[in-house]
């Protein structure tokens, strides 16, 4: 089973909380996004959360649920 991964992204001065390139949805404030998507993210497991800042880049990454993909060694 993979993880569903979500994101919390700029879009043209507010957020976006997409899953893939499904909009599920748009917030003028980003933590009011980082919520909605932590919401989302949880209740579907095993997922991962990413977080972008203004640029683009990422600024941090949420786990959720058991990793299906152990770690090698």
């Amino acid at each position: 089973m993979s993880r569903v991964v979500y994101w919390v992204s700029p879009m043209l001065g507010s957020w976006d909380v997409r899953r893939g390139e499904e909009v599920l949805s748009h917030h003028e404030r980003k933590r009011d996004a980082v919520r909605a998507a932590a919401k989302v993210a949880r209740a579907e497991r095993p997922s991962v959360l990413r977080i972008q800042r203004r640029d683009g880049s990422i600024e941090s990454r949420r786990l959720y649920g058991n990793d299906p993909l152990p770690a090698p060694g």
